[in-house]
């Protein structure tokens, strides 16, 4: 009988693949999450332009007198993104 036939090493084998398995696991699900992540942030960075073309339109509206000055600066501050400086 070999020491790997041994009673007492066969919890430590079935424990250490039991718990390589679920790092496996662990660390796929990871991966998953952060390629959803990802293509999220991606995606709603593709329309980064589209405030610019928003905050235009506004102030065509103000120019036309369909917005006053002072509802166009709180769209303004409400449609410009936020910037740390």
């Amino acid at each position: 009988m070999s020491a790997l036939d041994a009673p007492a090493c066969r919890p430590d084998v079935q424990s250490f693949l039991t718990s390589a398995l679920l790092l496996a696991l662990l660390v796929g699900a990871g991966i998953v999450a952060i390629g959803i992540i990802r293509s999220r942030y991606r995606d709603r960075g593709a329309d980064g332009g589209d405030w610019e073309s928003a905050l235009a339109e506004y102030k065509n509206l103000r120019d036309k007198g369909v917005l006053s000055d002072e509802e166009y600066r709180k769209i303004r501050t409400l449609v410009e993104p936020r910037v740390d400086r």
